[in-house]
């Protein structure tokens, strides 16, 4: 490996102080992880959007705020598209879900931190929107548009935070072993040659090494960029530059929070939706971290995991719509 890759290597291994089962050395080698080219660099992409369209016979009221989805880690504007649709037939108000970089329809760009995303989704709201919105996310996606509504209160009229936190907190070794699945996968030069139905067993089947989750294998794979036909032998890609995420140890970026909105703060009505069995809202920040940045807030706690939205989506439809109707 280059010298620059060793020290990478061993940089992340640092991070990483809870997988001691892995050796992360031998996983850069095993990769490739010196073979692997550079996003570009660019300061703003251009944010995919998508109307989640309520039912035929609701009529829009465009005088009502519009709600903001924003995805969370290996996620997409998709993935809101059910209780999306519900909330919008329920209130008669545009629901609206956002690739973030990286995810999606989205640009692959670097660099993959909170303040770019920020300004990603700020820029689109200005330019597209146009209009204070109702902001809503999910693990990345709620600290994007939290940093959002401290920077630029003006465009959020309330914020919906889904289980994390403003505050630094390492992400969980699980999510460095879906990404390291993930990367194997890409790296696999039998797969483009298999039948479709036949790759699909083989990726999750390989997938399982890394994930015991099947919802949450399911959940990875739907980031596959499909085959154009089947005589297609393209190596195996996905919407997210999981490589690139590898790579430049986007991960640990992730559980950053940054230090630019210390001083900041969102005085308008925030709901905080807390996964009881999730590690991400900890005792210290209800009493601490979200006191200091939100002071008008509310917190209701879930008997769930962390995939909130899909574990409990009747009861997070119900919230958001009480949030959203709240004078």
């Amino acid at each position: 490996m280059m010298h620059g890759v060793k020290l990478h290597t061993r940089e992340f291994s640092c991070s990483l102080k809870r997988c001691h089962k892995i050796d992360w050395r031998k996983e850069f080698d095993s990769l490739r992880i010196n073979e692997v080219k550079p996003l570009p660099q660019r300061e703003i992409v251009e944010l995919p959007r998508q109307a989640m369209k309520p039912k035929s016979d609701i009529a829009i009221d465009n005088l009502k705020t519009p709600l903001v989805l924003v995805h969370g880690l290996f996620g997409s504007k998709q993935n809101y598209t059910s209780v999306g649709r519900h909330i919008a037939s329920l209130t008669g108000r545009e629901v609206f879900g956002l690739d973030m970089r990286n995810h999606g329809s989205a640009p692959h760009a670097a660099p993959h931190n909170y303040i770019t995303m920020a300004r990603d989704t700020i820029n689109h709201l200005e330019k597209s929107i146009k209009q204070p919105v109702v902001l809503a996310g999910h693990l990345m996606g709620a600290k994007v548009s939290m940093l959002v509504s401290l920077i630029r209160p003006e465009l959020v009229e309330k914020l919906i935070v889904i289980d994390n936190s403003p505050a630094s907190q390492s992400l969980d070794e699980q999510f460095y072993r879906d990404l390291l699945g993930l990367c194997h996968l890409e790296r696999d030069k039998s797969l483009p040659k298999l039948q479709k139905s036949v790759m699909a067993l083989k990726m999750d089947k390989m997938l399982s090494k890394y994930e015991n989750d099947k919802l949450v294998r399911l959940f990875l794979l739907s980031n596959l960029v499909r085959r154009q036909s089947r005589n297609d032998n393209l190596p195996i890609k996905f919407r997210v530059p999981v490589l690139n995420f590898l790579k430049d140890d986007v991960l640990r970026e992730l559980g950053q929070w940054p230090p630019e909105v210390e001083h900041l703060t969102f005085d308008k009505p925030v709901k905080v939706m807390k996964a009881e069995h999730s590690s991400f809202i900890t005792q210290e920040s209800l009493d601490s971290h979200f006191p200091k940045y939100f002071p008008n807030r509310d917190v209701s706690v879930y008997n769930c995991g962390h995939w909130l939205v899909s574990e409990m989506p009747e009861r997070f439809v119900k919230e958001t719509v009480e949030f959203l109707e709240l004078k």
